[in-house]
């Protein structure tokens, strides 16, 4: 199983790397390109004044 978020998400990352989850990949500026091309509307800041930047792919891993 695995997931998205952005970097200003700290308590969904909290939340789900409490049950286990790992990071398992980093795209670093894709929210800055999508707002450039794709979305103007998308907020430069997140939850806790955080710069939106980035999105976060994180895991479950398979039990043994």
């Amino acid at each position: 199983m695995w997931l998205t978020t952005t970097n200003d998400n700290l308590d969904a990352l909290r939340f789900y790397q409490h049950r286990g989850f790992q990071l398992f990949a980093l795209h670093a500026g894709v929210v800055v390109e999508a707002r450039r091309r794709l979305k103007p509307d998308l907020p430069a800041t997140g939850a806790y004044d955080i710069p939106l930047r980035d999105e976060l792919d994180l895991e479950l891993p398979l039990e043994p």
